[in-house]
Order: structure tokens, then C-alpha cells, then sequence
């Protein structure tokens, strides 16, 4: 029976964050937050990707998806790294597009880069997270200050 129950929190948890991954980067819908994120969930990421927080993390969801509004992000893999831990890569791709008052030359770029987010969750709300980027790669394509 904990077999049972453990396959099924795992399955749980992988549906919740692949539905945050494509309602909220993929299409810009943060009502999933709600679902997937503890009210307090913290990023413990050695460069922040977001405030603590619900709001830092739609914050920040919005923050990317205004400066990459076709923004793209495909899960190649995801797996079970632990006691409630999910680890999740993504692959995205997004053109740039420059604020209207701030052009720059890399408005209309494309980049293409990868990213590995671990999330901790305690019940079925993540409440912790680790993430990195490829900023290098992100850097080849848009240049500076990336």
C-alpha cells in the first residue's frame, strides 16, 4: 500500500509541475500557481530566479513572458530526485522583444537555452526551489547583459 501511495504523490507531483510549466510559461496563465505553489515557497537558488513567495514567483513568470511574449518551454525529462523532491529540465525558446521605450539591439533575437529547476514539496504545494540557468547560452543569443 505505500508503494501505491508513493507512486501516486510522484505521479501527482510531475502532473502539477508539468501543468505549471505549460499554463504558466507556455500560456502565460498563472491560475495554476494556486495549485502547484505553497503561499511561502522560497527559491534557494544560488543566483534568485525569483522573490519568496507567490508573488515573487508570478513576478517573475510575468517578468519573462513580457520580455519573451512567445516564450516556450518543452519538459525532455523529469524525474523523482528524493523525499518530495521533483527535478524538472526544460528546454525553451523565446523571442525577444525589447520594452517600447527601451529598444535595443537584440529586440526581435531568438534564444534558445536550457534550464533544471528542483522543487520540494511538502503535500502537494512545492515549497522550496533550486534553479539554474544556461546563461551562457542565453548570452550567445541576446549578448549582454545576460
Amino acid at each position: 500500500m505505500t508503494a501505491t501511495l508513493t507512486a501516486t504523490d510522484t505521479a501527482t507531483r510531475f502532473a502539477i509541475t508539468e501543468a505549471f510549466v505549460r499554463e504558466a510559461l507556455n500560456e502565460g496563465d498563472l491560475a495554476v500557481v494556486a495549485d502547484f505553489a505553497h503561499p511561502g515557497i522560497r527559491d534557494g537558488s544560488g543566483t534568485r530566479l525569483f522573490d519568496d513567495g507567490v508573488r515573487g514567483l508570478e513576478a517573475a513568470v510575468l517578468a519573462i513572458r513580457r520580455s519573451m511574449p512567445d516564450l516556450y518551454a518543452r519538459v525532455p525529462f523529469i524525474r523523482d530526485c528524493g523525499k518530495d523532491t521533483v527535478e524538472v529540465h526544460l528546454e525553451l525558446t523565446g523571442t525577444y522583444r525589447a520594452p517600447n521605450l527601451a529598444q535595443s539591439g537584440r529586440d526581435g533575437r531568438v534564444a534558445r537555452w536550457r534550464q533544471i529547476h528542483r522543487f520540494s514539496f511538502r503535500g502537494a504545494l512545492a515549497e522550496a526551489h533550486l534553479g539554474w540557468v544556461d546563461r551562457a547560452a542565453i548570452r550567445a543569443c541576446l549578448g549582454e547583459p545576460y
